[in-house]
């Protein structure tokens, strides 16, 4: 089972509602289906369990059977075939069926509290969210006419969804995971809010433990390519003859990185009688480098 799917799961087996917050759950449903009009409304969806969801909000509100049918895919389609049940349905939310385009009616989310029903039931319809080990992400697919009606609904709610154009629909999305985790606490998914939490614990230790095995690496990297420049300096200058004439303190140094090519500076620092800071070792180095570079 998806992520979303457990999640729409969850919220669909929320019962204690308010009667004002079921008709606001079951408004969201209907209006954020595939359509919605006097002449033609139906649901998609591969989530089984939401498909039999709608088909009985459908036949509750208009009183009568309602059609569903499941491919050989395993994506339901539930379609209210009469316009004697459309009209019901529609007016059950306010509606004449003559409106020229989807808004929403707010007298259908009366209350403050019914807004986490609408939203509930909005994404049952047309809402997806990514499993949290691959990437943080979930979105509401909508009509170009419900678009800022749902911004609006996200606003009274103290949240702000970025939007992108797909198609023929806008796409609301969230992708900070706190931002993400505040919308699934509001509709209900608690459950699925722990879930999720723990895999973004995980995940946030993870990264942080890979961040500084990188940092490590790259730094032993450095400390690698840095000792290699010096011994090569430091084998130029025996080569040369010039070793023999370094002043002890420069001669006692090199040595030192001779014998321990692996050594960081302040490890070295740390081998001198008496022991030498790493800015000091540093500065000696610099010195070799120097006198093999004039070479």
């Amino acid at each position: 089972m998806s992520f979303s799917s457990q999640i729409k799961d969850e919220l669909l087996n929320i019962t204690d509602i308010k009667p004002c917050c079921s008709l606001a759950e079951m408004y969201g449903l209907m209006l954020f289906a595939k359509t919605f009009s006097k002449r033609e409304m139906y649901l998609n969806t591969e989530n089984e369990a939401v498909a039999d969801k709608y088909r009985q909000v459908a036949e509750r509100l208009s009183l009568d059977s309602v059609e569903m049918t499941k491919s050989q895919s395993g994506k339901c389609k539930v379609v209210v075939n009469s316009e004697k049940q459309r009209q019901k349905i529609l007016e059950a939310f306010g509606f004449t069926g003559n409106e020229r385009s989807r808004r929403i009616n707010w007298a259908n989310i009366a209350n403050e509290c019914c807004l986490s029903a609408f939203l509930r039931g909005a994404f049952l319809a047309c809402g997806t969210i990514n499993d949290p080990e691959k990437n943080y992400h979930i979105e509401f697919n909508v009509p170009y006419s419900l678009h800022s009606d749902l911004l609006r609904v996200f606003g009274e709610a103290d949240m702000s969804a970025k939007e992108i154009k797909r198609n023929n629909s806008y796409i609301l999305y969230f992708k900070d995971s706190e931002e993400i985790l505040d919308l699934l606490t509001y509709m209900g998914a608690n459950d699925s809010v722990l879930e999720y939490t723990g895999v973004k614990i995980i995940k946030e230790i993870r990264n942080n433990v890979n961040r500084k095995m990188n940092f490590e690496n790259a730094n032993f990297d450095r400390i690698f390519e840095a000792s290699m420049r010096q011994v090569d300096a430091i084998e130029k200058l025996k080569k040369l003859g010039r070793f023999s004439r370094l002043n002890p303190q420069l001669k006692e140094i090199a040595q030192l990185r001779l014998d321990n090519p692996d050594m960081s500076l302040k490890q070295i620092g740390e081998q001198l009688k008496p022991p030498l800071s790493r800015s000091g070792v540093n500065h000696r180095m610099q010195t070799l480098l120097n006198m093999a570079d004039e070479l």
